[in-house]
């Protein structure tokens, strides 16, 4: 069995305006909503797509730390290299806009001090 993971996690602070922002490291400046949904999306594009094979499944895991909650969500990569889930209307080639609309609505609850983190898990069997 194959398996790899990809992990972001986020520290949720105030830009001193009120307006939220996502610090992934002490030495980048912290992403607005907008730029840290677009760092997902480079990394889904570069790292998790570039590692799935036919056969595969695709974990997407959004935990928020207090009060402690983690929801998943799992697609599978069909021989034909389209991707099928619970939930997902129909087969795609792009999962990422069904995933999106899966983690932007946690991403919309978080408040200054909370930490968010979204896996990808890729699994083989």
């Amino acid at each position: 069995m194959f398996e790899a993971i990809f992990r972001i996690t986020a520290l949720v602070r105030s830009d001193g305006q009120g307006q939220r922002v996502f610090r992934v490291t002490e030495r980048e400046i912290p992403a607005n909503d907008a730029g840290f949904q677009s760092r997902l999306a480079r990394m889904f594009q570069q790292e998790v797509y570039a590692a799935l094979m036919a056969g595969d499944d695709l974990r997407v895991a959004v935990q928020l730390d207090l009060p402690h909650r983690e929801v998943e969500r799992t697609v599978h990569l069909r021989e034909d290299l389209l991707f099928e889930g619970e939930g997902m209307p129909q087969p795609t080639t792009n999962p990422l806009p069904f995933l999106r609309a899966f983690y932007e609505p946690f991403m919309q609850r978080v408040e200054p001090g909370d930490v968010f983190t979204i896996t990808f898990r890729v699994q083989r069997p």
